[in-house]
Order: C-alpha cells, then structure tokens, then sequence
C-alpha cells in the first residue's frame, strides 16, 4: 500500500508532486497520473487524505518514499498497458484479415529477406471497395456497392470506379463449371460453403468471397485487383455516427417514395387473403412490391452540401426507386459522394480524437485482405500523396453497357459489344485514367 510518512494524498495532488519531477507535457501528465492514481485508489492502494488539502511542508522523507513507489509502481503499468495494446491490435488484426491463418507467421514474414525484387512502392494499385447489408437475413453478404479504387500515388490522383449490380457475369460455383449471375452474388457465393462446397479452394472459407469478388471484377475491368475491402452498412452507419455526421455534397435532387421500412417486408397492409392472390397472379416485381405502400416510406434530398447523419446518410446511398437517377448509376454517384464525404471528416484534425472507436467499430464489420505489411506500404504511399485528385467513373448505358433481361426474367445489364465481351469496358477504363 502507498502511504507517506506526512499525511495521506488525494489521487489529484499526487501529479502535483510528479509532474516536476518526470517533467512529461503538463496535460499528458495530468492524464495520466490521474487517470492510474485514482484507479489504484479505488483499489484501495492509496487512503484520502483526513484534510481537504495536501499540507503546505512534506516530509522529504515522505516524498522520496512516494517517488520511489510510484516509480516501482509506474514500470509494471507501462508493461501491462504495452501488452494490452499489442494484443488488442492483434485481435482487430485477425478480426479484419481473412487471407491469413496465423497472425504470427504473418509477422516472421514480414521480417524475412526475400529474394523477389522489391516492388515500386509508388505502382498504381487497385482496391475493390465492397459494400453489403449484413445480418442474417436472405441476401445479406450481396454487394450493393462495388467500387475500384485506382491510386496512382506518382499524379497524386484516385479514381473510383463503379461498377453496376446488375452487370450479369459467369462465376465459378464448381471447379468445372461456371453459372450465370449478377455481379454482386459473387461476394455472398464465395463466402457461402454450404451451398456451393464444390468451389476450387480459392474461392472458400471467409477469404473466398473477396478472392472470388476480385476476381470476377479484374475479368470485368482488365485491371489486376491487388486488395479488397467489405464493409457492412452496419459498419458505415457505426463510423458516420461516431463522425457526428457527414457533410456530402449531393449530386442531384431526388425523391424515392417506395424505400423499404425495415421489419415491414412481409406487411399485407390489410390486405385480404383473396386480394393478394389476385395480386400475386397477375403482377410481379416492382409493381407487385407498390401495391403495398405500407411497406414503403418516402425520402426527399436536395441538391448541394447537406449533413447527413447515419441512418440518412444509408438511405442517400441505398435508395433504389427514385424516378430521377433511381438506378444503379445513380447510386455509383451517390456512394462516391459519400465516401468522400467521409474521407474528408476522418482527415480533420477535428476528429483525430474519434480515431480509435472507428478502428474498433471498422474492425467489427469489416473484411478485408489488407495485411500488415500491405498497410505498411498503403501508408507510406499516403505520406506521400500531397493534394489528392478524386475523380469517378462509372460503368453505365451511357458509354459500355446496355439492358437487358435474362432467361429468369430479371433486369440485367450487358456490355454493349456482346455477353462476356469485356473487351470494350477494358479499352473504356484505361482511357479514363
């Protein structure tokens, strides 16, 4: 137990008497020693003092035992407190990272010379960023937003890619076989064993949906897709909030009166039996879903810099049914209007504070390939990005795709030169850089 030969200290005098002698930055100082003071006080290492205030002479004697303590005291702490902020970015590292099995030999390799020759830290690099719903309802791992993100980090300048859900594209479900879906199954069907267990190994176990994603969309593009990153919109909705918000510059003004009221997707709104067969037997799709307006809200946003909190912020970038730019190109516009909105509110000094419960809430709700050394170099690159260039680009029928519906009757899009001729959308892309 602490105890001074001249009185007993109150937690908050105790700095008082360090904060000279270990001479750290005052409020830092402050910070701490109160911080771990009135904690080991709680624990009953240190008595209040009988007075309301530290007498104005202590005893040297008094004093020197205190700082001798205090440092005996300080070290094991420091020690503790450095663990646990190891094994704490351990286990965000192996929450987050699902190409790899073990953390440890993650970190050997890093330190082990390689004989390949050293990359160019400043290479263009393609990061597929993945947007799904999460949960554990049907269709929770479908990707509503698939974005590349081109860094050229030599200009100085990003493009973000959007590339459509309803692009229909073959996937690889068996090792032999290949079937014809929209792109954005090609998450949900790599991450999904039960139902396909006949994939090739690539594309199974939790690295299988962003390896399958990667893949599929590199096809698409023509360009190598180095890394991925999925995010749930739980997670979006998480880091907005912790934000306080975000200031995004919308694209356009829309009205979508048919967003869809969570927990009310099986509502008949009264209807009776006999009226929803009727219904159900003479319409399908988007005009069977309107017949059910209680199902549905109405969303209003305007043209220009508006802040968005979380829950407005998922309604701007998942609205559907607008009859202005309701489609999937006009969600592109609108998912990378927030993201950059979001970029730009994490990089304010303002919410240098915030950054650690984004990390723990990203970790939550995030997968990705990124490994240790990757992010190493990701951050090296940043550091050397001076005045970033954003620029967006989407896949639309305006320049490579055209519509169409498929043997099952579902919209789909298409390249303009044929199916599963990429070639235009390949030349379109490198031209757009």
């Amino acid at each position: 137990m602490l105890t001074f030969l001249y009185g007993n200290f109150k937690p908050n005098h105790v700095y008082l008497l360090l904060v000279k002698k270990m001479k750290p930055p005052r409020p830092l100082a402050i910070a701490l020693w109160r911080g771990i003071l009135s904690d080991l006080s709680k624990r009953g290492y240190i008595l209040n003092s009988i007075h309301p205030h530290p007498p104005a002479i202590a005893s040297r004697w008094g004093i020197l035992e205190m700082r001798i303590k205090i440092k005996k005291l300080f070290l094991p702490l420091l020690l503790i407190t450095f663990l646990v902020f190891i094994v704490y970015l351990i286990t965000i590292y192996k929450r987050v990272v699902v190409n790899q099995p073990n953390v440890i030999t993650i970190l050997n390799t890093k330190i082990t010379p390689s004989p390949t020759p050293t990359p160019d830290p400043l290479a263009p690099r393609n990061i597929l960023l993945l947007g799904y719903a999460g949960g554990d309802h049907e269709g929770a791992t479908l990707t509503d937003t698939l974005i590349i993100a081109h860094i050229v980090p030599k200009e100085n300048n990003i493009t973000l890619i959007s590339i459509p859900r309803d692009l229909f594209v073959p996937l690889q479900v068996e090792t032999e076989k290949e079937e014809k879906f929209k792109i954005n199954h090609a998450f949900a069907i790599g991450l999904d064993d039960k139902k396909y267990p006949n994939k090739p190994p690539q594309y199974k176990g939790l690295a299988g949906g962003g390896a399958l994603a990667k893949d599929t969309v590199s096809k698409v593009t023509g360009l190598p897709i180095d890394n991925y990153i999925a995010i749930s919109f739980e997670g979006f909705k998480n880091i907005i909030t912790i934000l306080g918000g975000v200031e995004v510059n919308i694209p356009y003004a829309f009205e979508d009166k048919f967003y869809p009221i969570t927990g009310k997707e099986k509502d008949t709104c009264g209807k009776s039996d006999d009226n929803l067969k009727i219904i159900q037997a003479t319409m399908s799709g988007q005009l069977l879903e309107q017949q059910f307006t209680c199902r549905f809200e109405t969303i209003n946003y305007a043209k220009g810099k508006t802040l968005l909190d979380a829950e407005n912020a998922l309604k701007f970038v998942r609205s559907r049914h607008s009859e202005t730019n309701g489609n999937d190109f006009g969600r592109s516009l609108r998912q990378q209007a927030l993201i950059i909105a979001i970029k730009n509110k994490i990089l304010r000094i303002s919410s240098i504070p915030k950054i650690a419960p984004i990390i723990n809430s990203f970790s939550r709700n995030v997968m990705t390939d990124i490994d240790i050394k990757t992010a190493i170099g990701l951050l090296e690159e940043k550091g050397k990005m001076n005045d970033v260039i954003i620029k967006s680009v989407s896949l639309s029928t305006d320049n490579v795709l055209k519509e169409a519906v498929s043997s099952d009757r579902q919209y789909i899009l298409l390249p303009k030169d044929g199916e599963e001729n990429w070639q235009q959308i390949h030349d379109f892309i490198v031209t757009s850089f």
